[in-house]
């Protein structure tokens, strides 16, 4: 907890003067820190460097990233790692895409979506689909190189001025012989658009083709249900969103147990600025290890300069 706490008072320190208006410089280089611990004092620290010598907006440029991973554990020791990677993002017609896709040297990693307004003749309806690929970051997953590649596509669908519904279906393979299938959905009610209130029932299920391969959480099926409150603010163009949860959960073997959530994130303008800072914390107790106590905090921070 107080790793992530840490990472996310750094941002606090500094605010950067917004510049005026988008047609400023199109380089741009950027620092991001990714921390998190969970109950059994596994801890997992991730720096980037990044350079971008075409980066026009959030939604168009091209760079290169080169990423330190260090991770540490009571039980599963200590190790680090070196990563490299190619960043972009543009639109191709009416779709836009953007990701990354890289490598630690043993496989190929990345993460990448393509999204678009519109579905069936519905222009209301936000379609995405998902391709990432990336390591387990748990004690067995770093020192056996246990590796993991997550699919799938999600939806926005809007019923009227305050009610949407959310649906994602996705499957996830692991190294070894598992493989997960997911299905996550949230109802959204505005409860008050003019203070960016709104009301969430937020639901997930997956189920393991084989339970308990290694040490990451698998169990045969897995079900939570957390309903939640989330409040969005604006001020100067800067987003505020907070919010909170707590319901229930539960996995084949075990009873219904408390399912609890919080998250914060402040983002800065998308356009109109020559910095872009991105920061979030999560807290939730969803199960990420084999184990019988369940935390897990994480935090980031992700800034990037226009020169």
């Amino acid at each position: 907890m107080k790793l992530a706490w840490g990472i996310l008072a750094a941002l606090l320190c500094a605010t950067p003067a917004l510049a005026a208006d988008d047609d400023g410089p199109h380089q741009a280089a950027g620092f991001d820190i990714f921390g998190s611990s969970d109950a059994d004092h596994f801890q997992v620290v991730k720096t980037g460097l990044s350079y971008f010598p075409d980066y026009q907006n959030t939604q168009k440029y091209w760079g290169v990233r080169l990423e330190h991973f260090l991770f540490s554990s009571d039980t599963g020791g200590s190790g680090h790692a070196e990563r490299g990677f190619i960043n972009l993002a543009d639109s191709i017609g009416d779709w836009n895409y953007g990701g990354t896709i890289g490598t630690d040297g043993k496989t190929v990693l990345g993460a990448g979506s393509i999204f678009t307004q519109g579905f069936l003749g519905k222009d209301s309806i936000r379609q995405e689909y998902f391709l990432n690929r990336d390591l387990v970051e748990t004690p067995r997953g770093f020192n056996q190189g246990l590796y993991f590649t997550y699919m799938g596509g999600s939806y926005d669908i809007p019923l009227d001025d305050r009610n949407t519904v959310t649906a994602l279906i996705g499957s996830q393979v692991f190294s070894g012989k598992n493989y997960r299938l997911i299905a996550r959905s949230n109802y959204i009610y505005v409860l008050d658009p003019d203070l960016g209130l709104s009301l969430q029932f937020r639901a997930k299920y997956f189920w393991d083709s084989l339970p308990r391969e290694f040490d990451y959480f698998s169990p045969r099926w897995y079900m939570e249900g957390v309903p939640t409150v989330q409040m969005r603010r604006f001020y100067q163009r800067w987003q505020f969103v907070v919010a909170a949860g707590y319901g229930a959960r539960r996995n084949n073997g075990a009873p219904w147990q408390g399912a609890g959530l919080a998250q914060v994130s402040i983002i800065s303008p998308r356009f109109g600025s020559n910095w872009v800072i991105d920061t979030s914390f999560l807290y939730s107790n969803q199960p990420i290890v084999q184990s019988n106590t369940y935390s897990y905090e994480q935090a980031t921070i992700s800034l990037i300069r226009r020169f």
